[in-house]
């Protein structure tokens, strides 16, 4: 007895897959019926709104069962793990250990996967249905505790396939079934070269991701603007046209909220509050009219000549 134990452990060890991959097929599964889900939310666009809410638990339960048709029940594995190479198998003792699912394990998973979940999304609405009866209160009762007791099982499951590397969801787990891989990995061979090159190249860009936050760039390029460009002194005229007034200074787009700062250049508040606020030295790009004072920064009013 001892040694059949052992050596359904060692089989599982030798057939199973990397927890990393094991997660990434459970997460691509989610993404593929988030998928459909979206596509068929758009097909129902152009009719009449809310159409889709009061089947929504239906539409799901649907979803799940034609995708458990086209991946566990004819390949007996999931889309996720299709595309990673894997598929189900039970994890019994040698002698009566099969390489893919048996039909029982097939249907079993689509009654867990896709009858509970669709009296989970259901319960809410059959509680109201029962209306206040004293007997189904009690029955909502012990389904919300079996509910939460699911919950914290599902927690502990995955601390324990951290640590032993099987199951990554109760159920597989309740199922008795483990992935393994379809056909055998090829060895990766990667060379030091590429290895070092791409440690250094992320270890530089964690830098300047680090670094980049710290350095004023709106300061820099004022500065640089100011000392290459080579802006004229300020004029110091506040008379300007409504003409003057179509055009930011700074984006050159019509202005937002305008805003003057003592030249007769017309900024959108958000260019000219910015540029000061990390640069208390910022001049105007076209005549060189420093701020000098957040006091100096202003409306606009334009007139008509």
């Amino acid at each position: 007895m001892k040694q059949d134990v052992n050596n359904n452990n060692l089989w599982k060890m030798a057939h199973s897959v990397l927890r990393v991959d094991q997660l990434d097929a459970h997460q691509l599964d989610d993404e593929l019926h988030l998928l459909l889900r979206a596509q068929l939310t758009k097909a129902f666009q152009f009719f009449r709104p809310g159409v889709l809410s009061k089947c929504d638990p239906e539409v799901n339960a649907v979803l799940r069962l034609l995708i458990w048709h086209f991946s566990i029940s004819k390949v007996g594995a999931t889309l996720g793990q299709q595309m990673l190479n894997m598929l189900y198998t039970n994890s019994l003792p040698l002698g009566q250990r099969s390489l893919s699912l048996d039909r029982k394990h097939q249907l079993l998973y689509a009654l867990l996967l896709v009858g509970c979940r669709w009296f989970q999304e259901r319960s809410s609405d059959l509680s109201l249905m029962t209306g206040s009866s004293e007997k189904f209160q009690f029955v909502w009762k012990l389904i919300d505790l079996l509910e939460r007791l699911v919950k914290v099982a599902s927690l502990v499951n995955f601390l324990v396939f951290l640590q032993q590397g099987f199951y990554p969801s109760l159920l597989e787990r309740v199922l008795g079934i483990i992935p393994r891989f379809a056909q055998p990995q090829s060895v990766r061979q990667v060379t030091f070269e590429f290895m070092t090159r791409e440690l250094l190249w992320h270890g530089f860009a964690e830098f300047l991701f680090f670094l980049l936050p710290l350095v004023n760039i709106h300061r820099i390029r004022n500065v640089i603007r100011r000392r290459i460009a080579g802006v004229p002194a300020g004029r110091g005229t506040l008379q300007r046209s409504l003409a003057e007034c179509k055009e930011c200074a700074v984006c050159g787009e019509w202005p937002t909220c305008p805003q003057e700062m003592g030249c007769q250049h017309v900024f959108c508040y958000y260019c000219l509050k910015s540029n000061f606020e990390a640069d208390p030295s910022y001049t105007c790009p076209s005549c060189g009219q420093a701020v000098e004072e957040s006091n100096n920064i202003r409306p606009v009013m334009c007139s008509v000549r």
